[in-house]
């Protein structure tokens, strides 16, 4: 024993997400207790592999079906199935199945070469015979990967077990490990029929009624694994924006999990009676916790509910929770979930929660963060019929809480009208009655019509250059040119330069080295900006807050810098309209922390213009700002407002209240009716136009201000990304007509949402791409939604739009058992 170990650390070390692949073989379902077939076919083609999950020493093996060409179009119920994902877990049991002898008379025929078939345990079937066999194809591998694959799987639930890596363990620990796991299968009885009477007396699975590993597909049904559960968990029905994807991601804390060194490891809470057959199911064990100190503010009574991916839904865990919020230290707030013993529950509120209220099925969802503050589990409470205003007082009280939170101020500062804008943006937009489905449909048919390649891939520098001698910098901004089909990638004191072909490919065109000043001295950008009909480049020095420079993009070096002002630093600078860099015009807007104003750079010394600035007295922390088609002005602040100006060397017409999360990134569309600020971990769609379509850049909108749509991800896809939401500026795309996409990022999905269905109240309409790695910037290619511009931190990719996949195929068949409770 250890193939694997001669192997070294090749294969745990790939970035690849699949450790090991069986290519090519057939998967059946076990079941002895059925007289028909004890062994039914489930793919008659299929590849096995084992892979990485996002959570540290948790590994998957998946058998996926293939599809012979043109038949997964054909058969749209059986793409839905086409995974069968399962947690590497000892409870697995594995083990191999040594080919059937060959008779004498079959082997004088040169029969096919046969090779041992991998079987496991069905962990949600409560008999213990029920399992999986995957019988590989001998003509696409041999014994020898066969049994390296089955060395991998042991040598992943060594890991989740120990909760450490296998290069920190002796030969002798892995080898004690296997030969305790290899005992277990050999005296399980999974593909083994047993009469009641002996299945009872035969020696149980370690653990097996304790950790439940939901399988998709066929078959499927996770179940709670508190033991004495009998009954299956009661689902919520929560209509037509109901979840419809996989859950929670990490898995520290589960049962299985030694609780000596699992992060969230704790035993169930103390004197839990065994559930009857009418009561649900207890639920996720969850770390032990005190009653928190504090002041309480409201108590409410719900029922509490848990996203469960394998069925995604909703499934009660308490019938009745009593729910605190307390008032702890200065603008810290608790939420507390209490059940019969206690504090079942206990939260921070604040913005990381992706809280969701739903009027219409009285309803609040929210993630819940282990130690770590990584997300782990969606939560539900849903109020009694009869407690409208129960939910109500809930739902404002929590808001106000969150706001104080995130502002470091108080709520009842804010004017009345503000007050009520605030809470209106945490409900749930109810969907519109129109009927605009057979629009998307018809959008997407366009784009599996118009959109002709999937991803197109640049790296940053000549193909056969050698990397520069300590160059450790990595690609840190992106521009898209709209006038000569370019982008512009910032790496260091170099500049990428990569041309869009007509076949919406992206190459490589050339680098502009040495990026500095005039003399001589280098420096990364720490903001660039197209000008001048994509003939020059904006640049701004991260120690020099006074000057921007213009690079001559023909000629590859700065020729110009300017000195903008003598006393106040320049924070961010942007066109004087939207589309102005299609244009020759020389000016542009300016913004410092407290004031807005033009550059104009013919001018001579300062080149701020005096006539056309506006500088407040007190602090107004401005951080971001965008143009309309016709030079309105939106700008946001580091507090969370937004301000809007028609001019420049006036106050703004009318203040947005925000909800007290700093904005890093905002846009508007062409027309300047939507404004989309981005914050961490949600994103903001305002309508700039009141009821009488008068336009907030023109006069205050006081009390007529239009509710914003929140955009966020759903809390159980946030659960099952494992890790909070930080999202890059989002955008509308570009070119003549009115915007139709969105797109942003966080950590390494890129996510795009549909503006024209959002606008009709599908916020959570929106599709997912998933990188090996973070995504540094990305942006539309002017004049085609269909096709997005992504840096990643070594190389840039075109990718067609419609390569993204909306959650409930992006997620169903990734790590969702990995952390599942059921």
């Amino acid at each position: 024993m250890f193939l694997l170990r001669s192997l070294g650390n090749i294969v745990f070390g790939s970035a690849d997400g699949n450790l090991i692949e069986l290519p090519s073989g057939q998967l059946f379902f076990l079941d002895p207790s059925n007289p028909t077939a004890t062994r039914s076919l489930v793919f008659r083609d299929a590849r096995a592999a084992v892979r990485r999950t996002p959570s540290k020493h948790n590994y998957q093996l998946v058998v996926t079906r293939i599809f012979e060409e043109g038949e997964a179009e054909l058969d749209d119920e059986a793409v839905d199935d086409d995974e069968h994902t399962f947690l590497i877990d000892s409870v697995l049991l594995l083990r191999n199945k040594p080919p059937a002898p060959v008779s004498a008379i079959a082997a004088l025929s040169k029969p096919k070469m046969q090779l041992p078939s991998l079987i496991w345990a069905d962990t949600t079937d409560d008999t213990g015979t029920c399992g999986w066999e995957f019988v590989p194809d001998a003509a696409a591998t041999n014994d020898v990967t066969v049994q390296l694959f089955e060395e991998i799987v042991f040598t992943c639930m060594f890991e989740r077990a120990h909760l450490k890596s296998k290069a920190e363990a002796t030969d002798a620990d892995l080898q004690a490990f296997v030969a305790r796991v290899q005992r277990a299968a050999a005296e399980s009885s999974v593909g083994v029929w047993r009469p009641p009477s002996a299945a009872a007396a035969a020696p149980a699975a370690p653990a097996a009624a304790s950790v439940q590993t939901p399988v998709k597909g066929k078959g499927a049904d996770a179940r709670f694994a508190t033991p004495g559960s009998v009954t299956s968990p009661q689902p919520m029905s929560v209509g037509p924006t109901a979840p419809s994807t996989p859950s929670p991601a990490g898995l520290s804390g589960l049962v299985g999990v030694p609780t000596s060194t699992a992060p969230l490891a704790a035993a169930a809470p103390a004197a839990v009676p065994a559930a009857s057959p009418l009561s649900p199911p207890r639920g996720p064990h969850m770390p032990a916790v005190a009653a928190p100190a504090g002041s309480p503010i409201l108590s409410v009574a719900a029922e509490l509910f848990i996203y469960d991916g394998a069925k995604s839904e909703f499934l009660v865990v308490r019938d009745h929770v009593n729910v605190d919020i307390l008032a702890a230290e200065s603008f810290t707030y608790k939420l507390v979930v209490n059940d019969e013993n206690g504090p079942y529950i206990v939260q921070n509120i604040d913005s990381h929660m992706n809280a969701v209220f739903s009027k219409e099925h009285l309803s609040f969802v929210w993630v819940w963060m282990d130690a770590q503050q990584r997300p782990t589990y969606s939560w539900s409470l849903r109020f009694p019929i009869t407690g409208f205003e129960q939910y109500r007082e809930f739902q404002r009280t929590l808001s106000q809480c969150m706001y104080n939170a995130s502002s470091g101020g108080l709520f009842s500062a804010a004017k009345a009208d503000d007050q009520q804008y605030i809470v209106d943006t945490y409900e749930d937009v109810e969907m519109a009655d129109r009927d605009d489905e057979d629009e998307a449909e018809e959008e997407e048919a366009e784009e599996e019509e118009d959109a002709q390649n999937g991803v197109s891939s640049a790296a940053f520098g000549e193909p056969d250059a050698a990397p520069e001698r300590g160059d450790t910098s990595k690609n840190s901004q992106l521009t898209v040119g709209y006038k000569h089909n370019r982008s512009f990638v910032v790496r260091g004191n170099r500049i990428g330069v990569f041309r869009h072909t007509d076949d919406d490919e992206l190459q490589f065109a050339t680098t502009i080295k040495n990026v500095g000043g005039l003399d001589g001295t280098t420096f990364s950008p720490r903001r660039v900006m197209l000008h001048e009909q994509d003939s020059s480049l904006l640049l701004m020095a991260p120690n020099d807050g006074q000057k921007v420079f213009k690079m001559d993009l023909e000629r590859g070096k700065v020729v110009e810098e300017w000195k903008i002002d003598d006393d106040m630093d320049v924070t961010e600078i942007l066109p004087e309209t939207k589309y102005a860099q299609m244009t020759p015009s020389k000016t542009f807007v300016g913004m410092g922390r407290n004031a807005i104003f033009r550059v104009d750079p013919r001018l001579s010394g300062k080149k701020r213009v005096d006539s056309e600035s506006y500088l407040y007295k007190a602090p107004r922390k401005f951080n971001v700002a965008c143009t309309t088609g016709s030079g309105e002005l939106a700008v946001a602040s580091e507090k969370g407002d937004i301000g809007l100006y028609n001019k420049l060397n006036i106050r703004a017409k009318t203040s947005l209240p925000g909800l007290g999360d700093p904005i890093v990134g905002i846009d508007s569309t062409e027309n300047g009716k939507f404004l989309l600020a981005t914050c961490s971990n949600y994103l903001l769609l305002i309508d700039t136009e009141m009821g009488d379509g008068t336009s907030g850049y023109k006069k205050g909108m006081g009390s007529e201000k239009p509710v914003p749509k929140r955009l966020q991800l759903k809390p159980e896809h946030v659960a099952w990304i494992g890790e909070q939401v930080s999202f890059t500026p989002a955008r509308f795309n570009t070119g003549e007509g009115l915007e139709k996409s969105i797109v942003t990022s966080t950590g390494p999905y890129v996510i795009t949402w549909n503006f024209r269905r959002v606008k009709n109240g599908h916020l959570y309409d929106y599709k997912i791409k998933k990188y090996s790695e973070n995504v540094v910037s990305d942006n539309f290619r002017y004049g085609a939604d269909r096709s997005i511009i992504v840096a990643l931190p070594e190389n840039v990719e075109m990718v067609a739009q419609r390569t993204l996949q909306t959650p409930t195929k992006m997620l169903k068949s990734r790590s969702n058992v990995v952390n599942s409770p059921y």
